[in-house]
């Protein structure tokens, strides 16, 4: 293709990642015969991309079948058949596909295109057949149609929502002219990228340019966008999933900067303007849309809209921001609209295999460094490449517990070395110190690196068990806000099965240890109160009890787990045992903290002394929420 490239163009070669080839299945375990149709998620993409690679983990978790289709290896699909019902045969197994979710599948993504006419009749046949078995599915993604950028602008501006000024020409020069701007943004009608063989992007770039400078441009051959460029205070990446909305600031250089110097942009999380939010909502509902990525300038007579990509990649924007938010969005978006297309009730979450969606913001050469699976929630314990590391020497095994405990963080040097020596360190301590540190990084690979004023470990989710827990937790939590009580429920009690005992007992008394520790045990409390609530919820006291009987004794002060085993007590016809807890407590509390038991728990005790059917806490006055945020009684 020529482009005619000349001053406004900035061109760019980009190799996509290459990934497993063909097809990709996550089924349930007792699903054995492959002809009975199986109700199922299709994915289709290639498989070199992220963002399907992360949703079909979370589905395979949250116990949703899925197969996913890759452009590249299309003709590894040797036997795929639509049948005249719906269904689908891919690889011998029949499915139903209920949710279909077409993302960066084209023509031109498929191999063995030589140009001639069979190569192209061959492409163009297997994404038509994509195209059907999405028009056939119960939903599709990502919904509506995919509008062009003036179709886009013109939309938007229809809507009153401000647009830049637009010139869509073959001569640039004369549009700049006619604009009558100090500055001009010059870039394609398209995408940025078109895919010249299969996993090649040639991509030409916006390019910011001065007005007057711009009146001199050639003549085109290909019709550009010519565009007044806005004076804005920052630039938004907002995120549309089925009617949630996330949004990220992006800090870069220039236009191209995310493709060309991707560790100079900066991306971090925000609060949606109640501006931009209601121009989203608007824009997605003219569209039909499900799912987006908008762009956004925020000015200071309020936000300008660029454009919006319905197959916008997202895990790279979560990965610099070092969230998740979007991805556990999608993954609840396609988990409901698949449990509608089946019109499932209750189903088993299967806990198998999970992998967390949680970014590796760590940016480790895995090529290069061997895994590590770490676990600091019970005894301290190491394996890389499957092996168990052994370190004997304490101050070692302490370093290590540190570093751990601290992932991702700077631990200041002198801090380490108070931890290790105590009040009276060695005059060699510092130089102690680096011997330590480089024997870690011989056994667990080049993860540690000094920042200057303290030492670093890096690890993801995948690497270390506090971190899957931390992740596990925080997807519980936010599922349970969101209303969708069996996935929390899963991944709560998939979190607390990650301890194993009290945490780096060995190292007690160590205060960088024991404030980690303390860290990390308050979450733990906070969510095995969550899935005892949630249990209740379901009238299920007696897995409360064998989930809480063995630690209520050790935190009597921690009025919402004992009020959820009071609870649990009452509703298995315990009631005289759940008023004696309440005692326990009263007594303790009055003894050690010179308080009386708050409101909440002297109402739950009155309720069970009446003979009132206990309540679990998801009332509509939720009365825990005082002691959630940090309440714990009343002084005497």
């Amino acid at each position: 293709m020529n482009f005619n490239r000349g001053p406004g163009d900035v061109p760019y070669t980009l190799r996509m990642p290459s990934g497993p080839p063909g097809v990709t299945w996550h089924l349930p375990e007792e699903i054995v015969d492959p002809t009975v149709p199986l109700p199922c998620v299709v994915l289709a993409d290639r498989a070199g991309l992220a963002e399907f690679a992360v949703l079909q983990r979370g589905l395979r978790t949250l116990g949703v079948p899925s197969v996913r289709i890759d452009a590249g290896s299309v003709a590894d699909l040797r036997i795929l058949t639509l049948h005249e019902d719906g269904s689908l045969t891919v690889d011998g197994r029949r499915v139903i596909p209920t949710v279909t979710w077409v993302r960066h599948f084209s023509a031109r993504a498929i191999p063995e295109g030589d140009g001639s006419a069979p190569s192209l009749f061959r492409a163009d046949s297997w994404c038509a057949l994509v195209d059907q078995i999405s028009s056939l599915s119960a939903v599709r993604l990502p919904g509506g149609a995919d509008p062009g950028r003036l179709v886009q602008l013109d939309g938007a501006a229809r809507a009153g929502i401000r647009t830049p000024r637009t010139i869509v020409t073959t001569d640039p020069g004369a549009a700049s002219a006619a604009l009558s701007s100090d500055r001009i943004i010059v870039k394609a009608l398209n995408r940025h990228f078109v895919e010249t063989e299969p996993g090649t992007m040639e991509g030409i770039f916006p390019e910011i340019m001065d007005g007057a400078r711009a009146r001199y441009l050639a003549v085109r051959d290909t019709p550009m966008i010519v565009q007044e460029y806005v004076d804005h205070r920052a630039e938004l990446r907002v995120y549309y999933v089925n009617g949630e909305i996330r949004a990220f600031q992006v800090g870069k250089s220039s236009p191209e900067a995310i493709w060309r110097d991707a560790a100079s942009v900066a991306v971090r999380p925000v609060a949606v303007p109640e501006a931009v939010e209601e121009a989203v909502h608007k824009l997605a509902e003219l569209w039909g849309l499900r799912y987006g990525a908008f762009d956004f300038l925020l000015t200071e007579d309020g936000p300008v809209f660029l454009e919006v990509n319905p197959d916008g990649d997202w895990r790279w924007f979560e990965s610099k921001a070092g969230v998740d938010d979007v991805s556990i969005s999608a993954l609840s978006m396609v988990r409901t609209l698949h449990r509608q297309a089946t019109r499932q009730g209750s189903s088993t979450i299967d806990l198998a295999g999970f992998l967390m969606l949680g970014t590796d913001r760590t940016g480790l050469a895995r090529d290069r460094t061997p895994s590590m699976d770490a676990c600091v929630l019970g005894a301290l314990e190491i394996r890389v490449d499957g092996a168990m590391v052994h370190i004997s020497a304490r101050k070692a095994r302490l370093l290590a517990a540190i570093l751990l405990s601290s992932s991702n963080q700077v631990v200041p040097t002198d801090q380490l070395i108070d931890s290790l020596w105590g009040e009276r360190p060695p005059p060699t301590a510092r130089k102690n110190l680096q011997v330590y540190v480089s024997a870690l990084r011989r056994k667990i690979g080049d993860r540690i690196s000094y920042e200057g004023w303290g030492y670093r470990l890096d690890a993801g989710p995948d690497d270390l068990d506090l971190l899957k827990f931390r992740h596990l937790a925080g997807a519980g939590r936010d599922m349970r806000r969101r209303g969708d009580a069996e996935t929390a429920l899963a991944l709560l009690d998939y979190a607390t099965r990650l301890w194993r005992g009290r945490p780096l007992a060995e190292f007690s008394g160590v205060p960088l240890i024991d404030e980690a520790v303390a860290r990390f045990t308050e979450l733990y409390l906070t969510i095995n109160e969550d899935w005892a609530e949630l249990e209740i919820e379901r009238g299920r006291h007696v897995e409360v009890l064998t989930g809480l009987d063995d630690l209520v004794p050790f935190f009597p002060a921690r009025e919402r787990l004992v009020a959820a085993r009071m609870t649990a007590l009452a509703g298995c016809g315990r009631a005289p045992e759940a008023l004696s807890q309440f005692e326990t407590v009263r007594r303790y509390l009055a003894a050690e903290l010179g308080i009386d038991p708050s409101p909440v728990l002297r109402r739950l005790y009155e309720e069970i002394l009446q003979g009132k059917a206990p309540r679990g806490t998801d009332t509509p006055a939720r009365p825990w929420d005082s002691l959630i945020t940090g309440g714990r009684g009343h002084a005497r």
